[in-house]
């Protein structure tokens, strides 16, 4: 069959199961049979609740970023005046303030140490950049050699995996902050990052091992067949395609990384990031007597970097991720 018919027959088969999808209405929610006009109605009321506060829980949240941006804008007398209402004039200093009032305090035995915002960006970019690769790149290598490799143990690894997910950590805290002191990971930034090597296991290894696992492996039969090694299959063919995926869960761990706090608080005391120092600054605002709008500055300051970077891969995100399973 020439292949100008077969395609007009293809594009004519699916306009007829668009025809019989749109004489048939609405399907129900759970799947299953057609429904009837008065349960159509009953299903697009039901759903257009259901958008609207969806729609209304998203507007406050939107408004909630839009209040504490023009708030971080206001004078202390005006902000007291009126909390909700639009800055007369922008008020700049509130930010200046921030940077400068903004520092993390240490005292120990050998001293008392300061940290400042430049300080806390190093810290912030160092573990918000080169532990994410290392973790998404040590997960990849273990996701496809599990999911792709055929070997004793390999269940045993996936099953690991899952419970290292699944264990709660809160309350082996302190045998975990005895261990790392007795190896030398406590209050050692470096060192800490290169855990990342040690830590395959987690959401992102779930992840990848279903991407993996969707891929064909007629890919690597052909370049094998092609005289490409096991570790040129996985470089050159099975890791570029998987590059999207990569790239949206470094983006992920990259969020995580720039808005945590709790681990200088526990593990990283000498290394404070800017999460950390707006932790300590929002505690202490008594003590640096800062106002309302300048705690707000320092907050939108801090979620400027997340919300680029979020914006900027949003749609990839969405593309590669799904609720309710895995792509």
């Amino acid at each position: 069959m020439p292949f100008g018919t077969e395609f007009k027959m293809i594009i004519k088969t699916e306009n007829n199961v668009k025809k019989q999808r749109t004489r048939s209405g609405f399907r129900g929610f759970w799947g299953g049979k057609t429904l009837g006009p008065q349960q159509n109605i009953g299903e697009m009321i039901f759903f257009g609740i259901t958008y609207l506060v969806l729609i209304l829980f998203c507007l406050s949240l939107v408004y909630l970023l839009v209040w504490m941006l023009y708030t971080s804008l206001k004078d202390k007398a005006s902000f007291i005046r009126n909390p909700f209402s639009l800055p007369e004039t922008p008020y700049w200093e509130n930010y200046v303030n921030a940077f400068s009032k903004m520092k993390v305090k240490r005292v120990t035995v050998d001293g008392v140490f300061e940290y400042g915002l430049d300080t806390m960006l190093f810290n912030s970019l160092y573990r918000s950049i080169v532990g994410p690769l290392i973790t998404v790149f040590t997960t990849t290598c273990v996701a496809y050699v599990v999911s792709c490799y055929k070997f004793k143990g390999r269940n045993f690894i996936y099953f690991l995996g899952l419970f290292v997910m699944i264990t709660p950590i809160a309350g082996n805290l302190p045998a975990a902050l005895r261990l790392n002191k007795a190896l030398g990971f406590y209050d050692n930034m470096y060192l800490w990052t290169l855990k990342g090597f040690g830590t395959p296991f987690g959401m992102n290894f779930i992840l990848m091992y279903g991407a993996f696992k969707s891929l064909s492996w007629s890919y690597a039969e052909a370049a094998q067949i092609d005289g490409c090694s096991h570790y040129g299959v996985m470089f050159k063919i099975m890791l570029p395609m998987m590059l999207p995926t990569c790239t949206v869960l470094f983006v992920l761990s990259f969020l995580t990384s720039w808005n945590d706090y709790s681990t200088p608080l526990i593990w990283l005391p000498s290394f404070p990031n800017l999460a950390y120092g707006m932790y300590i600054f929002q505690q202490n605002a008594s003590l640096y007597r800062a106002t309302i709008p300048e705690i707000l500055a320092g907050f939108t300051m801090i979620a400027v970097p997340t919300s680029i970077v979020y914006a900027l891969s949003q749609k990839l995100i969405v593309q590669r991720l799904s609720v309710g399973g895995l792509k």
